[in-house]
């Protein structure tokens, strides 16, 4: 007589097999939705800084050398020319700002990449922050997936989320916001580029250029 398992076997079997699958697999796609925010935010940080080295290498200019007007064009070419922008829009409301009090309503100041991330940019005359001791003139959001959700503004970096604040500065951009270096969207950008908790010392962060 051959053995074999009878079919009640084979059911709890089965039945033991989706419980573990229910409890493992919504930990594991949150463990790798996290992992692929933390490298979109460095990744788009690194092309940032590296467009702003490759134009100044090629045209000799960086943002805040002359007026709001040519800044802001400057920011335009330095995505349009380095970033492999696909398409731009306007962002009104659309791409929400969330806590962070940025109001990007400059017309086509919103980039989309061949990556699938997407810039939306704040321009500013030029303001003097205290912490990097140098200018800064605007802040980006970015949203390292595109409008694939959630779209939202990380304010823990323990929770990673598709959505970081950072700021623009002369020859660099660096995670987190000026002039708000305690908030908790500021913080936490810092925290998921550097893959460590922002030191109290904000200075040593913000004079330190995010290429990772």
């Amino acid at each position: 007589m051959k053995k074999g398992f009878t079919l009640a076997e084979v059911l709890i079997t089965l039945v033991i097999i989706g419980v573990i699958a229910a409890m493992t697999i919504p930990t594991l796609m949150n463990s790798t939705n996290n992992q692929e925010f933390r490298v979109g935010l460095k990744k788009a940080i690194s092309a940032l800084n590296q467009a702003m080295s490759l134009n100044y290498a090629l045209e000799g200019t960086q943002i805040g050398a002359e007026n709001l007007s040519s800044s802001q064009n400057i920011v335009d070419n330095l995505f349009k020319k380095r970033m492999s922008v696909i398409t731009t829009a306007t962002s009104g409301t659309a791409f929400g700002v969330g806590s962070t009090g940025i109001t990007a309503t400059d017309n086509q100041n919103v980039f989309y990449t061949a990556d699938g991330a997407r810039y939306a940019v704040s321009y500013a005359a030029g303001a003097y922050d205290p912490v990097a001791d140098q200018m800064y003139y605007g802040l980006i959001l970015i949203d390292v997936n595109g409008e694939k959700g959630p779209n939202t503004v990380c304010t823990n970096a323990q929770q990673p989320t598709d959505t970081y604040v950072a700021t623009i500065y002369g020859n660099r951009v660096v995670a987190g916001a000026t002039g708000s270096p305690d908030a908790n969207y500021s913080k936490a950008a810092q925290e998921v580029v550097f893959d460590k908790k922002a030191s109290n010392n904000t200075t040593a962060t913000n004079n330190t250029t995010a290429t990772n």
